[in-house]
């Protein structure tokens, strides 16, 4: 698909959003309707820009905020869950686990600057 100036305009807007509201639950269409683009242009553009979609770029953000926290704050495994839009504790466990290869508490023993 070829990418206009503005398209690439609109799937950064899109890719901002996602940044700045990483504990948020986004549907596509309201991502694109913010980002002033068509659902299907967002979803096509954003994965052809940035290389993954949309949600795998939600999900790889949240983790890499995820390490951060653990590792900078002492804030609590349920209230960094929180943070990044988990509801529950134990899925964020899971993802965490998943994406990191260390559970949280084991990531904030070894990385930590406390």
């Amino acid at each position: 698909m070829h990418l206009t100036d503005y398209d690439i305009e609109c799937i950064n807007k899109a890719k901002e959003l996602i940044d700045a509201n990483l504990g948020t639950h986004f549907t596509i269409e309201f991502i694109a309707v913010k980002a002033t683009i068509g659902k299907t242009k967002l979803t096509i553009g954003f994965r052809q820009y940035y290389g993954m979609g949309l949600y795998s770029y939600l999900r790889k953000q949240r983790m890499i905020k995820a390490a951060e926290l653990m590792a900078e704050t002492r804030r609590t495994i349920k209230q960094i869950a929180g943070d990044i839009g988990f509801k529950y504790a134990s899925n964020f466990t899971k993802a965490f686990t998943a994406y990191h290869g260390l559970t949280p508490g084991k990531y904030r023993e070894l990385f930590s600057v406390h």
